[in-house]
């Protein structure tokens, strides 16, 4: 017929499926779009969900670094080979499956798997949440069989389909445990048994999964193998993280014991949104006086306004697992995130993470572990695993200087534990999956003016402007953008400046500064008001301004004398307070910190050379605290000093990182301080900052440099010792013996042999132990160096006990004992009444020889705030009173144990794998689960002293006193 032409035939449905490997469907036909590069080409636009993957985005995905030089030519090649496949009839630019999208591609298929699936899992899990169990079995047993291997099993070497294909894999998972949930509510146990028997072999670390097991078990009949599960589940998860199971599997275990069904009913899978109260802005809510519970500081002034923005966040968190307070210095971002953190109410928390100062990953991990009170190794990961279980919202402050690192740090927390939530504040967004960034607002509607009034009569004792004054301030709060910091400074010259003046200079000082090189107008603003303070300053004042902002975290007045050497110190820093430039932390003695806005204005004004001179004398005094600090730490001011570092280290770390080109004066630090991480339990920390002692030095190492070198060595060795890692005690062993071999100081050389006997003796070589530990004890008798002559003593106790005579270790151990006391060296007292306790034990005087010492040493390690050593004297004491029959002490004692330890990821189990680990093993073989279980219930919740008196001597135990300065009769 004239003019007719016939018509192209429908488009035939395209269906992508990735769950296994990449498999597309065309109608009814499974067709091949080519080789490993057009697959990977279809899989990572099927990540992309629809959306458009840029030209050098694909080239960077299928090429990497070393693309061809036709890439560009080559993937137009594939694309177009590919839509012949997937859209015969409208091939190239025509295509409505392959589209070119901008500078893009994008793959729109009718339908892939992985978005049925994750759909129907959805829809699973939202009827496992209503209790409609069957329909719940019936979604996700479809949705289940989408899958046919692995996701993206045949392209997965691709960085961003390999984190999609880990994504998948988890969800799927996460399904899998869904379905065998409602398995559990529709009668299925025996074959739910089975299932999540394969499940946790596979997944060891998932508790919802060992859980499920244990119900099924139960349920199906099989109480004992139900309690097995759970018995396998905390030994797996104490072995791999060194931590504790979450309290639901704890729950379980008592419930089971207890035949009580109504425990085992399941925990909604998915959360409902609790009503959301309006915020009381000032009072903080009740807390367990259980100094683990938070470290969120209480506020020292009334918040003004900010209630709008309070209920805010209080929405947010519920509905958003990472919320970034944004926005320029000074708008009160870390007050609005304290202010909304004290109306928590997690189980395990809040915790305010400071980071200013930290740059590095391993430095914001670092910043972490110290925040959250954790000892274990491994940086992120090892933090990941100790959070995996926990309920709290962790407020990250001033991540602006690390946003990167911040961001990757806080993306393995959500991914891998589910009840975190984390609030940041940064100055920009840190452009993490998930992350909701909030800009906080300036302060308006009138809360502007009245926090310059409650500000101002802070500063006056009475302050009642009349009504032109409080027109000005209107202006004047204006004109300051509503920044609470700004305002604060403008409400602080009240005591020299009336109002009129302060509007005249505010204005002058404004426009000064408008018309710069500036790139955002709050921050120009902000500025402002800092540099608007700043020349209110003497000049005197000015050049202490700008010295002391080389410390941070803090510092005291003899601290600044030293390294500022301010002829009138005193005078200009209380005029510094005065105008708010420098804040009174409080303490005896008093302690002062700069806001990070003002160090970072300081740094900006300041001469190089001024810097460097600063820079220098900041290392100059920290070395000095360290050298006074490795002393200090093994004498009767050891708590004090304890303190002192723990005000100290962010300075430490500042001086270390500042220094560590320069390698003697590094290690010099490091090798002082490095008695305080051990005493902390910072293990991760001290690993990390020793790292540089443990690579041998090249060429001919100078004599002078050897004592610093061998100190720092030292302390690598204790602190690997702590963790439980046996190679870094090894290497750095190694290390310390080819150094101390050359070291001519008497007293560098008398305390790396102190170290040596140590772990000589401890493995078993005890000629050389007791060598070693002779020559020791010689110097320190000879040159009155009490505290190197009572850890001589200790290694020859410890040498004979390893030997076999026990008698002569007997004698060493409590000289050793008396000498450290005497010298207030609390560390080294409790060690040698602990391995006294352990001769006892091996002797079978359980009864009262060795727990006389053993509660010494838990009194001694509280008086010096030893944590890891009051582990280790508790876990002893737990053997022994297993070892007299009592074995609900013996339990009691060893849940305070785990629970403490987990708190901190410290195990004395793996410090000492010949000793302790033995008698854990004992206990653990002698006690049921069931009593074990409920000594972690009761001794968790007991604090250190109560622990104390519960050890306390005891009459009826022995049938006299038991000395610890000689031998025990």
């Amino acid at each position: 017929m004239p003019g007719s032409s016939s018509a192209p035939p429908p488009p035939m449905s395209v269906y992508l499926q990735v769950l296994g490997p990449v498999r597309v469907l065309v109608g009814d036909a499974d067709v091949s779009v080519g080789g490993p590069i057009p697959r990977a080409l279809i899989a990572r636009l099927s990540v992309a969900a629809g959306e458009a993957v840029t030209d050098d985005a694909l080239i960077d995905e299928l090429w990497g670094d070393e693309p061809p030089p036709s890439a560009r030519q080559t993937l137009q090649g594939y694309v177009a080979r590919i839509r012949k496949v997937l859209d015969p009839h409208r091939p190239g630019a025509q295509s409505r499956v392959l589209v070119r999208r901008g500078n893009g591609y994008a793959l729109e298929p009718d339908a892939t798997d992985w978005q049925q699936f994750t759909a129907l899992a959805g829809l699973g899990r939202d009827r496992l949440t209503r209790g409609e169990f069957t329909a719940a079995a019936e979604a996700l047993d479809t949705a289940l069989d989408h899958w046919r291997g692995d996701a993206y099993a045949d392209v997965t070497e691709s960085g961003t389909v390999a984190v999609e294909a880990r994504r998948l894999d988890a969800l799927r998972t996460d399904a899998t445990e869904d379905r065998l949930e409602a398995a559990l509510e529709i009668g299925e146990h025996a074959w739910a048994a089975a299932q999540l028997d394969a499940l946790t072999r596979i997944h060891p670390l998932r508790e919802r999964a060992w859980e499920l097991l244990a119900r099924a078990h139960y349920l199906a009949g099989r109480p004992g193998d139900a309690l097995d599960a759970l018995r396998r589940a905390r030994e797996v998860l104490a072995e791999e993280l060194g931590t504790d199971p979450r309290p639901s599997l704890l729950a379980l275990q008592s419930a089971i014991l207890a035949h009580d069904d109504h425990l085992l009913l399941p925990e909604p899978a998915a959360a409902t949104i609790a009503p959301e109260p309006e915020p009381e802005p000032d009072p903080a809510p009740a807390r367990a006086s259980d100094p683990f519970a938070h470290n969120i500081p209480l506020a020292l002034t009334p918040l003004v306004g900010r209630r709008a923005q309070l209920a805010d966040l209080t929405r947010l968190l519920e509905r958003h697992r990472l919320v970034t307070l944004t926005g320029p210095g000074g708008m009160g971002k870390t007050r609005l995130a304290l202010e909304s953190a004290r109306t928590r109410t997690d189980v395990d928390g809040p915790w305010l993470v400071e980071l200013a100062g930290a740059r590095e990953v391993d430095q914001v991990a670092d910043a972490l572990a110290t925040a959250l009170g954790l000892t274990v190794p491994g940086g992120v990961d090892g933090i990941t695993e100790v959070l995996r279980g926990r309920d709290t919202l962790l407020v990250l402050d001033n991540c602006e200087q690390a946003v990167a690192s911040v961001a990757e740090v806080v993306t393995a927390i959500l991914t891998r534990c589910p009840d975190i939530r984390v609030l940041a504040t940064s100055r920009e967004a840190l452009f993490a999956a998930g992350e909701f960034a909030y800009e906080v607002p300036p302060l308006g509607d009138g809360d502007d003016v009245a926090l310059f009034v409650a500000r101002a009569a802070a500063q006056l004792g009475v302050f009642e402007p009349d009504d032109d004054e409080l027109a000005m301030l209107t202006q004047l709060c204006t004109e300051l953008d509503g920044m609470p910091l700004a305002i604060e400074l403008a409400a602080a010259q009240c005591r020299t400046l009336s109002v009129r003046q302060l509007s005249a200079l505010v204005d002058d000082r404004f426009a000064l500064l408008r018309g710069g090189p500036r790139t955002n107008a709050r921050h120009t603003t902000m500025l402002a008001a800092v540099e608007w303070s700043y020349q209110t300053l003497t000049e005197p004042e000015q050049h202490l301004f700008q010295s002391l902002a080389v410390f941070e975290g803090g510092f005291d007045l003899d601290s600044a004398d030293v390294v500022v050497g301010d002829a009138a110190l005193l005078t200009n820093l209380t005029s510094l307070v005065d105008k708010s430039l420098v804040s009174v932390v409080g303490g005896d003695p008093r302690r002062y910190r700069m806001l990070e806005t003002m160090r970072g204005y300081a740094a900006l004004v300041r001469e190089p050379d001024l810097t460097v001179a600063l820079r220098r004398a900041h290392t100059d005094w920290v070395c000095d605290l360290a050298d006074a600090a490795f002393t200090g730490l093994r004498g009767p001011d050891s708590s004090r000093w304890m303190r002192r570092m723990e005000l100290e280290i962010a300075n430490v770390r500042a001086a270390l990182t500042a220094c560590d080109d320069d390698i003697d004066t590094y290690l010099r630090i490091a090798g002082g301080v490095y008695w305080y991480w051990y005493r902390g339990g910072h293990v991760a920390e001290a690993i990390r900052w020793l790292s540089p002692a443990m690579t041998p030095r090249g060429g001919t190492v100078q004599q002078a440099a050897l004592p610093v070198h061998a100190r720092a060595v030292a302390g690598a060795v204790v602190i690997h010792y702590l963790a439980g890692d046996l190679p870094g005690v090894f290497t750095a062993f190694g290390l310390l013996t080819d150094l101390a071999a050359d070291l001519a100081d008497p007293a560098a050389r008398a305390d790396a042999e102190s170290t040596l006997a140590f772990f000589e003796a401890g493995s078993g070589l005890v000629d050389q132990a007791r060598a070693h530990a002779a020559a020791s004890l010689d110097f320190g008798r000879r040159t009155g160096r009490e505290f190197t002559a009572a850890e001589a003593l200790m290694c020859l106790g410890t040498a004979d006990f390893r030997a076999g005579d026990f008698d002569s270790a007997a004698t060493h151990l409590a000289e050793s004992a008396a000498v450290a006391a005497r010298c207030g060296y609390g560390w080294c007292e409790a060690s040698a009444l602990w391995i006294g306790a352990k001769v006892d034990l091996a002797q079978g005087r359980h009864g009262g020889p060795a727990e006389a010492k053993l509660t010494r040493m838990v009194q001694v390690c509280v008086d010096n705030d030893d944590i890891t050593s009051w582990l280790v004297a508790v876990a002893t004491l737990a053997c022994a009173a297993l070892r007299r029959g009592d074995l609900d002490q013996a339990a009691l004692l060893t849940g305070v144990v785990d629970r403490r330890g987990a708190a901190i990821g410290y195990r004395p189990a793996s410090m000492d794998p010949v000793d302790l680990a033995a008698y854990d093993s004992e206990i653990r073989a002698a006690l049921s689960p069931a009593a074990l279980a409920d000594g972690r219930e009761r001794g968790g919740v007991l604090g250190r002293d109560e622990v104390t008196a519960l050890v306390a001597p005891n009459p009826a135990r022995s049938s006299g006193r038991v000395g610890v300065t000689g031998r025990d009769q």
